[in-house]
């Protein structure tokens, strides 16, 4: 399959979205977005109106990342919110913190950012250009050293890094303030045992000989969960230290997934939702009426809230076999879901933040605004 369709097939709503807004012709000459830092925005509509693609808790902050490196906080419950200082306007599509200081956010470009600052600064770990050179040398040391293996590998960062690619990390995990791993499209996945500083392929280290697009990853109870393209679901071995393939019924993209101890679901391509209580090894298709893409999904106060590319917010109150639409005041294309307080919500999107209060009473109009 040509590599370009695999991506534009396999890639949320949303980030094509993000991509279409960063491709927009300028009048200026071509400045690297790499090499720049964000632009300040001015004014509580003029952060809260901006297209934003992650959201993540750092203690009681609440920081979400957006287009051209734009990184956002709120420390009053969403009431209002100030601008961070990010090095770089590169697309940013995930954050994730281990606790209230250290996080990191990823993006186009092979961009990792790291903050210890709870997200109020940040800095570069990794990007395109350094992937470039450290990626290929990795497995050109492997087959050096005898390991055939690898060259299957080293052909794919280097289709993956050289040229004008420009791949995003679409998702980020730390297990602790040293312990990470990012993936993204083409099956690009990278892990860090020193908080980051150094970053290495780990291709061969996930069951994925095709090199699928790798869309989220989380921490499911005591599981580390990847999914993606073609119903790709990955559990993470620690014997083996790689991610084994999980059977799925589905072959579309899953572009995110959710659950406890007990459940967990998978969400992807026209309203689908595969619930599993035995850790993957079967799955139940779950009937919603919704029909448009889900993009997000979360466990939020005992509750599973999935949120989807046309505005559709539904909520399950029984671990994901029932779903009940949920009213929200400013429905948009749906990017990201978090807690923030006792039964409300934090809904990141193309059209900025929201907080809504889940199961508040509302008259609903038509048009599903509410009032």
């Amino acid at each position: 399959m040509n590599k370009l369709w695999s991506y534009f097939s396999a890639s949320t709503v949303a980030l094509l979205l993000s991509i279409l807004v960063y491709a927009q012709p300028d009048s200026k000459a071509f400045e690297d977005p790499l090499d720049i830092s964000a632009v300040q925005q001015f004014g509580f509509r003029g952060l809260t109106s901006q297209p934003l693609m992650a959201i993540a808790n750092a203690g009681t902050r609440v920081v979400a990342v957006g287009l051209r490196g734009l990184i956002i906080f709120s420390d009053d419950q969403g009431r209002s919110w100030h601008q961070a200082r990010v090095p770089v306007q590169t697309d940013l599509v995930a954050v994730q913190f281990v606790n209230p200081v250290q996080g990191w956010a990823t993006g186009h470009d092979a961009v990792i950012l790291h903050t210890e600052d709870g997200g109020q600064t940040w800095i570069k770990q990794l990007d395109n250009r350094v992937a470039a050179v450290t990626f290929p040398a990795y497995y050109r040391k492997r087959i050096a050293l005898g390991d055939t293996s690898a060259a299957s590998f080293l052909k794919e960062v280097e289709l993956n890094t050289q040229g004008d690619t420009s791949l995003p990390f679409l998702s980020v995990y730390f297990a602790n303030p040293r312990q990470g791993i990012a993936v993204g499209s083409f099956g690009m996945i990278v892990a860090t045992d020193d908080g980051g500083k150094h970053w290495l392929p780990w291709l061969d280290h996930v069951d994925n000989k095709d090199f699928l697009n790798l869309n989220v990853i989380r921490k499911i109870g005591d599981d580390l969960i990847i999914a993606g393209e073609q119903g790709g679901v990955y559990r993470y071995d620690e014997k083996r230290q790689s991610f084994v393939a999980v059977s799925t019924p589905y072959k579309g993209s899953f572009f995110d997934v959710a659950g406890t101890d007990n459940f967990m679901v998978a969400v992807g391509l026209r309203g689908t939702v595969y619930r599993s209580a035995d850790r993957g090894a079967t799955w139940q298709h779950i009937d919603t009426p919704v029909k448009d893409s889900f993009t997000t999904a979360a466990v939020v106060d005992s509750m599973t809230v999935l949120a989807s590319a046309a505005g559709s917010v539904l909520v399950s109150r029984d671990q994901g076999l029932t779903f009940q639409p949920e009213a929200v005041a400013h429905p948009m294309l749906f990017t990201a879901i978090d807690a923030l307080g006792v039964r409300s919500l934090v809904l990141a999107g193309l059209q900025g933040i929201d907080v809504e209060q889940v199961g508040a009473e509302r008259t609903v109009k038509s048009n599903g605004v509410s009032q």
